[in-house]
């Protein structure tokens, strides 16, 4: 692809999900890697033509790995060489996932995100751009699905999620390569991505390569397919929150649900509302199908009481009562 065609997708992103409205300003996370180098040259260009402005960078030092100090001194001399201010923190990832007994990878994702959000708001930013690309959301299919994940899961990476953007979404990783070396544009890599240990690893250099050899263009196909299950997600879930005030009320130590008129609800619908109820009783917590199934199966009287990670399922005289456990 293009330098030009490049831009014209990032372009066509930005307008079909409406990513950055006229005036607004835009921060871009940065972590020194290709993905997000090219979001900040491509979308710094696009936006001279779109009506909304970049106003700096934030890169967060994981301080996971003996290079982090090398990437974040690569993001502030990228700042200075593209004349943009620069915000970067340092945090112990490993420290912070000890203590809150999370995986690395989910506390890294936490402190990121919020870190991005502290930053925008010091900015002044409406949005925080992250560089997000088509294998990732491809990658992050497959994972789901081998998970067993069912709609929302397979609905992958989201365009935009708050103030968080992914202009990226539609273009490949290898275009942004051939983007930044056309440019004489060095970046960074993570060698921790080559660690086919990791899941996601495998899959991006063994899966999905097979699968492109294969069916030529299998990773767009993958992409394409979730984002049409992300639309029909949407819609589900639009449907499952209107159900969700009606069924679900709150309690002084947790929430409860007329059972029986959840189990009268479509199976996809009544997943939905379970899950809702377990995120607004516990929002510390990630909970998955196996979590909503054995919900369910206390509403119906199949299995007693339950616990689940932060919180007690009951069923008492025909209410299903989640009951948050003390911290």
């Amino acid at each position: 692809m293009s330098g030009t065609a490049l831009h014209q997708q990032v372009r066509r992103t930005v307008q079909r999900h409406r990513l950055c409205p006229p005036g607004c300003r835009v921060l871009i996370g940065v972590s020194g890697g290709s993905d997000s180098i090219a979001l900040t040259l491509i979308l710094r260009e696009v936006s001279e033509h779109s009506g909304f402005d970049i106003v700096g960078l934030a890169h967060l030092n994981h301080r996971l790995r003996s290079t982090s100090d090398r990437d974040e001194a690569f993001c502030r001399a990228f700042a200075d060489a593209t004349h943009l201010p620069i915000e970067v923190e340092s945090i112990d990832v490993a420290g912070y996932a000890a203590a809150q007994r999370l995986s690395v990878e989910d506390a890294a994702r936490r402190l990121r995100y919020d870190f991005l959000h502290r930053a925008a708001v010091s900015a002044h930013a409406d949005r925080v751009a992250v560089g997000h690309t088509r294998d990732d959301q491809a990658e992050t299919f497959l994972l789901k699905l081998v998970r067993g994940a069912g709609l929302t899961g397979l609905a992958g990476i989201h365009p935009q999620r708050g103030e968080v953007i992914r202009p990226l979404l539609e273009v490949a990783r290898v275009d942004l390569r051939s983007f930044l070396e056309s440019r004489g544009q060095q970046w960074v890599d993570d060698e921790t991505n080559e660690d086919i240990e990791n899941p996601r690893n495998r899959i991006r250099h063994r899966v999905l390569p097979e699968l492109n050899r294969a069916y030529p263009s299998a990773a767009t196909a993958i992409a394409r397919t979730a984002g049409l299950i992300r639309e029909d997600g949407q819609w589900l879930d639009a449907l499952s929150r209107n159900r969700y005030e009606v069924l679900v009320s709150r309690t002084a130590v947790g929430f409860q649900v007329d059972a029986q008129a959840l189990l009268a609800e479509p199976a996809p619908v009544r997943r939905r509302v379970v899950l809702m109820a377990l995120r607004c009783a516990v929002s510390s917590h990630e909970y998955g199908l196996d979590h909503v199934e054995s919900v369910l199966a206390v509403a119906s009287g199949e299995s007693g009481a339950i616990d689940v990670p932060g919180a007690r399922v009951e069923l008492r005289r025909e209410k299903l009562v989640l009951l948050r456990h003390s911290a």
